[in-house]
């Protein structure tokens, strides 16, 4: 069964459209001044009209974090369409499957499967990590859901526990590994990730237009036929240091543009600016190798902001 009414469905089965989205990051706590901020953020993107869905992470960088869900039910009420981050480093099988009965209820279908962060610190020490099911498992799992007809636990007795969910389910890859052995696993789990049942892909960060292309030229040439959106990280000062000291787990940031990334920092504004005219040329950029849409996200970026991003970017298509 399709939701047809998805305008995330409806904009990423058309190819004259462009697919924006724009991912929230909670942080830990449910009434704080950041999720207030976080949810004006939400307002003011869901009534400017753009963006065809907002992606909300799961204990994003292993941390914490309130839940996704929680979120997802607000915004759905404003009018945008969530993607909420399905990650497997928290949940046992069973756990997920409970939670996916609750987002069913409550509408909330397009999910972004991910491994996820290891855990951090937590209450008094470490938590256990489960990664009970791979993301590919999961995918299954979710396809499974969605037939008509399937017995999801494969006996009879549970014939009558037939599901037909309408789950839209998205996949990350990257391609911007430094090793070819790396760089070899991540093509081979995007192919296995399109064979149990992913609907589309979003790369995770990158700043190398080249290494964007290779991954489309990829796709095509294993005729992976689903829509890609690539990923359009504002960093702040802050980030951008700790990418380049190796402290964000699969975030590289290229000598040469840390260096620039410094030299723009001595401005007034301290190269934010700059930083918003790159987001807008890697855009411009994706649009024009052929990607169907973007993801677009970074710390305390305001709606001016992303505004300016989309204004520019739209200069240069």
């Amino acid at each position: 069964m399709e939701d047809h009414n998805s305008r995330l469905r409806r904009s990423l089965k058309d190819p004259d459209k462009f697919t924006l989205t724009f991912e929230l990051v909670p942080g830990r706590g449910g009434k704080t001044q950041e999720i207030n901020r976080i949810i004006n953020l939400a307002k003011d993107i869901a009534a400017d009209g753009r963006f065809q869905a907002l992606s909300i992470t799961e204990n994003a960088g292993g941390q914490p974090a309130l839940s996704p869900e929680t979120l997802g039910t607000e915004i759905l009420d404003m009018g945008s369409e969530v993607i909420i981050h399905l990650s497997c480093k928290d949940k046992n099988r069973n756990q997920m499957e409970s939670l996916l009965f609750g987002w069913d209820r409550h509408n909330l279908h397009n999910l972004l499967v991910i491994a996820g962060d290891y855990p951090k610190e937590g209450y008094r020490g470490y938590p256990k990590p489960v990664f009970d099911l791979d993301t590919v498992h999961v995918l299954d799992m979710l396809s499974r859901m969605n037939k008509k007809g399937e017995s999801f636990l494969g006996n009879d007795e549970n014939k009558d526990q037939e599901m037909n969910i309408p789950f839209l389910k998205g996949v990350v890859v990257t391609p911007f590994k430094l090793l070819e052995s790396e760089l070899v696993m991540q093509y081979y789990k995007l192919q296995r990730k399109v064979a149990a049942g992913a609907d589309f892909v979003i790369t995770q960060l990158g700043y190398d237009a080249r290494k964007f292309h290779e991954l489309l030229m990829y796709m095509k040439q294993n005729e992976l036929n689903i829509p890609i959106l690539g990923n359009i990280f504002i960093p702040s000062l802050k980030v951008v240091e700790l990418m380049h000291k190796g402290k964000l787990p699969g975030c590289l940031i290229p000598d040469s543009l840390y260096e620039q990334i410094q030299l723009e920092a001595r401005s007034a504004d301290k190269g934010k600016k700059a930083r918003l005219v790159r987001a807008a040329k890697l855009l411009a950029v994706l649009k024009g190798l052929g990607y169907d849409g973007a993801h677009i996200g970074g710390p305390l970026l305001t709606f001016d902001d992303i505004d300016f991003v989309l204004s520019e970017a739209e200069k240069l298509f």
